[in-house]
């Protein structure tokens, strides 16, 4: 199929076709709703009904979707034209790597940094359990700039984690597995278990990068063609090439060790983790200080055992040398990681406490002087205020600007600022702005998350809530960028030509990456995707954004990305650190902090609450109707990158880890709990006893959101979803099989906490795009809204007669808890709830009741923050 210019493919219009190849033909085209071009691949209609063709395009779709890397073709969108599919992507302007091979010969430092990007690419794929399987210079692409993009993931497979638990190496990832003795990949760069028709891993990846690594520092393959394809394969299979520095008299020996080990016939003898491969060439490269997300810099790795640089049984003498050379920079970049600076920095950073009381910052801007520091912060737990300091001074001056919220401060000593916040946990209110040295706010704009000045301080970069869904604005008013999840920390440049911002795939999980948008609405992604992300700022040249963020396991430390995405380390502490703002002469505001969560309630029958906490940052999550059970899910350095879920009985006994996952919730009957993982999209039912853990069937749900819920029958779950292309919604599916099936209009969320089901299982409680609440039948039908609800009104469950409901309120101190009749929209209280210590309290905090109302659970949040400014680093 051709498509002339002018077609339109959905909101996609066909402007010309600008290549094609075994996977389809390729079009430049223009995204009519977001203004911008797009390349289109669509699948030649003579080939929409081979079966096999067709697996592969929607395994190319669906493998490059999920993904999201600086060095990874980022995929928009999928759909289907006149019955044949096609796939949205980024338009690359640039030229492959092949084309770059036919041309002058690559000078080795431009070859390291080549590799250095794939590597890292491949790392970022090969973490989500996605492998390649045709890496050759064809699908290597690089832009304009000298940024490198893996292309065609049409042969990925997905494969399951080595480690993984057991709840995760049973989920339904599609089993892609080529059947074995079927030869797949392109011939000269697969690998010896590809040719030999054999199941195969990442470290097929890393042989054909090493075969891709050998031909740009040789100027020719590493296998060409022989005679026959018979010689071709034996050749790959059982020979080496010719030696690279004989071909390359000016080649690094190290340099020439890294391609061996990755050309090395056995699996088992390559580097055992990308990661590690892109770590070493870093090494080489001389930018051993450098870092990436993808990258490990634990700083406790035993390198004697790492079995990524252990070297392979029955070495040469000489390749033992070579790799101890390597031990060597490896060993000095983990070093210079773990003190977080470059290479011949030698003064450590100077630190200046500049808050000491007791309570939770939540936003510090530096003043156009430099020198005074202006933040927002809860002490002592008092309301939301505004307070001015400066360094030596261990008093700070209150601006008395009550439940307001600093966002940004202009050159022209004018502040934005949040007022009207339900609580310091909310995530809107109203934007205004305001002299730094007091006067009256002036109202600008409702429904506000976060904003930040143009350099000139005559326009502002937005962050608000529109029909349900999340846009950056610049100026107010000029939608760049719109997603289902949310976006925060929105920092306009230097030179005010681009908006950097956290993008977060899932509404309220601060997981996700770096981002930029031009002022035409072209976003880039700069990073690999972190758990956690809070807090960024650019340096005062723009060449790099600074951003405090962390993997599973990890306490946030300050990182630093360029435009092109090359990512380091710049701070790592024993503490948790959220980057503030950078001042033109480079001093930083970055404050360190402690996270908790305490867990505490009475039980039905008792007269004295008792505590049932679990490690530092377990989250109350679910408590069963008769008391005698809660779930807890952890996050932070405690769980991993899907978090983790815990089940502790109350009669004492220690917590029980389940598995992975997020918004856990207990069966009726007990015995399963449902839970969410984000990293690969999946939900899960965990047994509370002896059993194995369950994957729900996914179908065509491309992520899931964060809340969930059981039918009362125990044989069905709610649970929130979306597919791609459109919104949030309900979907209810069968634990016994089937696929899910969507019960409320688009646009719909869940509660705040959970989906509360009726007890007659006829009605489910969800939010529209306005976040109003109403009952909306299971069954189909017209929603019943729920009246008579304050802004601050948290629905937290059902009375065990179905006629009222449960509401709390949950964002400031004390925690009330109201009975509500949904019929006379009367409401009674029922509980009040204070914590002794108040200070650091923050919201949303979290409190559930048992049906009958005779017992409660709740859960504190209690983060201590410390602002401090801090020199020297670089």
């Amino acid at each position: 199929m051709t498509l002339a210019p002018g077609t339109k493919l959905g909101r996609y219009e066909i402007r010309s076709k600008i290549g094609e190849g075994g996977m389809g033909e390729v079009y430049r085209a223009r995204d009519e709703k977001l203004n911008r071009d797009v390349a289109i691949k669509v699948l030649p209609a003579s080939f929409s009904q081979d079966a096999d063709r067709l697996r592969r395009f929607e395994q190319e779709a669906q493998a490059a979707g999920t993904l999201n890397h600086p060095n990874i073709l980022a995929v928009y969108d999928v759909g289907t034209h006149d019955g044949a599919p096609y796939v949205v992507s980024e338009l690359l302007e640039g030229e492959t790597l092949r084309e770059r091979l036919d041309g002058p010969a690559i000078q080795q430092r431009k070859a390291v940094d080549y590799a250095t990007q794939i590597a890292r690419g491949l790392a970022a794929a090969h973490g989500r359990s996605i492998v390649h399987r045709d890496l050759k210079p064809e699908n290597i692409f690089i832009a304009g700039d000298g940024q490198v993009k893996i292309l065609d993931f049409g042969l990925a497979k997905l494969i399951e984690p080595v480690s993984a638990s057991p709840m995760l190496t049973d989920l339904p990832t599609r089993k892609l597995n080529t059947t074995p003795g079927t030869v797949m990949g392109t011939l000269g760069y697969m690998s010896p278990e590809q040719v030999d028709g054999k199941s195969v891993d990442y470290r097929s990846d890393i042989f054909s990068f090493g075969v891709v690594l050998y031909e740009m520092l040789a100027g020719r393959r590493a296998f060409p063609q022989r005679e026959t394809l018979r010689e071709t394969l034996h050749a790959i299979a059982t020979e080496d090439p010719p030696v690279l520095s004989e071909l390359n008299p000016h080649l690094s020996p190290s340099l020439e060790k890294v391609v061996e080990r990755c050309l090395e016939k056995k699996p088992e003898d390559r580097f055992q983790s990308t990661r590690d491969l892109a770590f070493a060439l870093e090494a080489l490269s001389g930018a051993s200080t450098t870092s990436q997300p993808e990258l490990s810099t634990t700083p406790n790795l035993d390198l004697s055992t790492s079995p990524a640089i252990a070297a392979p049984a029955r070495l040469r003498f000489w390749q033992i040398l070579a790799l101890a050379a390597l031990l060597a920079a490896v060993a000095f970049s983990i070093g210079a990681f773990i003190l977080g600076k470059r290479a011949g920095t030698t003064a450590p950073p100077s630190y200046q406490r500049l808050t000491f009381n007791r309570g939770t910052i939540w936003n510090a801007r530096f003043a156009p002087d430099g020198q005074a520091v202006v933040y927002s912060a809860t002490w002592n737990g008092n309301l939301l205020d505004v307070f001015s300091a400066r360094a030596g001074k261990t008093e700070s001056r209150a601006l008395n600007l009550e439940n307001t919220d600093l966002l940004a401060i202009s050159s022209a000593n004018e502040m934005a600022v949040l007022r009207n916040r339900q609580g310091p946990g909310s995530r809107r209110g109203t934007l205004a702005r305001m002299p730094v040295d007091g006067g009256a706010a002036r109202d600008i704009l409702e429904d506000v998350q976060e904003a930040d000045w143009s350099p000139d301080g005559t326009k502002l970069a937005v962050v608000r809530w529109v029909n349900g869904r999340n846009q950056l604005e610049y100026p107010i008013g000029k939608v760049l960028y719109e997603t289902a999840g949310y976006i925060s920390h929105p920092r306009v440049s230097p030179r005010g030509d681009l908006v950097v911002f956290m993008d977060h795939q899932v509404q309220w999980d601060n997981r996700g990456w770096v981002a930029v948008v031009d002022p035409a609405g072209k976003k880039t992604v700069l990073s690999g995707e972190w758990s956690s992300e809070e807090g960024m700022a650019w340096t005062p040249a723009g060449d790099e954004v600074w951003f405090t963020a962390s993997k599973g396991g990890e306490a946030e430390a300050l990182y630093a990305v360029t435009l092109s995405g090359s990512e380091r380390l710049v701070l790592r502490t024993t503490s948790h650190l959220t980057l503030h703002d950078i001042s033109r002469d480079g001093h930083v505001l970055l404050d360190s902090y402690s996270d908790t969560a305490n867990i505490a309630g009475l039980l039905p029958g008792e007269t004295k609450e008792r505590d049932f906490s679990w490690l530092v940052q377990g989250w109350l999550s679910d408590f069963s109707p008769d008391g005698k059970t809660i779930l807890i899910h952890i996050v932070g350095e405690g769980a991993g990158i899907n978090y983790a879920v815990y089940l502790r009985r109350t009669d004492g006994s220690p917590a029980i880890r389940l598995g992975d996952g997020d918004g856990p919730r207990l069966s009726p009957d007990g015995k399963w709990v449902l839970t969410i993982l984000f990293t690969p999209p999946q939900l899960a039912l965990l047994p509370t006893g002896a059993g194995e853990a369950r994957p729900l069937e996914r179908g065509p749900i491309e992520q899931y959101g964060k809340r969930c819920g059981w039918f009362p029958d125990g044989k069905r779950i709610v649970f929130e979803g979306r597919e791609p292309g459109r919104e949030w919604r309900l979907y209810v599916q069968s634990i016994e099989g089937g696929l899910p099936r969507p019960i409320t209009p688009e646009g719909t969320t869940g509660g705040s906490r959970e989906i509360f089901i009726s007890p007659d299982g006829k009605f489910v409680i969800a939010l529209d795009a306005q976040h109003q609440p109403s009952f909306y039948p299971v069954a189909g039908g017209a929603p019943q809204p729920i009246s008579h609800l304050e802004s601050d009104d948290e629905i937290i469950g059902w009375s065990s007669d179905g006629n009222s409901l449960y509401l709390a309120r949950t964002q400031v101190m004390p925690i009330k808890v109201y009975q509500f009749d949904s019929a006379t929209w009367s409401r009674v209280l029922l509980k009040e709830v204070m914590p002794a210590d108040p200070a650091g309290v923050i919201g949303p905090n979290i409190i559930l009741m048992t049906p009958d109302g005779k017992g409660y659970m709740y859960s504190i949040r209690r983060q201590l923050s410390d602002l401090y400014l801090v020199g020297g680093l670089k």
